[in-house]
């Protein structure tokens, strides 16, 4: 919470789970930068409808609510149709995936985001290509999701609704680290929408974010603030 608070970010929905540790991850980055992690969900696990039901208020200050599933999917679910009633913009990373996501949580996500394994777990299908990632995100926004935000780490963002599919590349850089890529990307763009960009524009800047941030080693330490991004 320290660095949090360090970073100006408002820690008032923290709260403590006496009996657990805090959840922990453990990230191996190999030689090309690329990274494999291990979850221990300590503290995380405990999240409850109840502890969303104590900070109605923030939820209700919102401008948009962004979920993923480091933490029971009862509560995702339930935050996930809290933000949607309150009529917020709903972002969902869904990592870490392990298979089909709940028929009904779909109607409530505006903008699901997944990575290629992910996106191959929620619908079974192989995405090891463009043509295959199209198809993986065309049947998420069938299931009910107005957009998918398919990251392709390299090769960019596919973008696909039911008015169609457009490709963003990405930027070119020598990866250092890739981890929290995607958590970058994911915080970049929710600040651009926050800020009022269209959904393209809100996907360049998190776009400029990741790849300021996989030049860099660590998590935390390799995001860039929004000073050093373009306005």
């Amino acid at each position: 919470t320290r660095s949090l608070l360090q970073e100006g970010i408002d820690c008032q929905g923290v709260s403590v789970a006496a009996e657990v540790p805090t959840g922990i991850a453990s990230i191996l980055v190999d030689d090309q930068g690329q990274n494999a992690i291990v979850i221990v969900a300590g503290g995380n696990g405990e999240l409850s409808a109840a502890h969303l039901q104590a900070q109605e208020r923030v939820l209700d200050q919102a401008k948009l609510v962004i979920a993923q599933l480091e933490v029971p999917l009862a509560t995702v679910g339930d935050a996930l149709a809290r933000a949607h009633a309150l009529g917020k913009t709903v972002i969902l990373n869904p990592a870490p995936a392990t298979g089909p996501l709940p028929a009904e949580w779909y109607a409530h996500i505006d903008y699901l985001v997944p990575n290629e394994s992910e996106a191959s777990l929620l619908t079974g299908l192989p995405v090891e290509n463009l043509e295959q990632a199209e198809a993986a995100a065309r049947q998420l926004v069938a299931a009910g999701a107005r957009q998918v935000l398919l990251t392709l780490g390299g090769q960019g963002l596919l973008q696909v609704s039911a008015d169609g599919c457009q490709h963003h590349p990405a930027t070119p850089v020598k990866p250092v680290d890739t981890t929290a890529a995607g958590d970058t990307f994911l915080g970049g763009f929710a600040a651009g929408l926050a800020e009022g960009l269209g959904v393209s524009a809100a996907i360049a800047l998190g776009q400029q974010a990741a790849a300021i941030a996989v030049t860099r080693p660590g998590a935390q330490p390799s995001i860039p603030t929004r000073q050093e991004l373009a306005r």
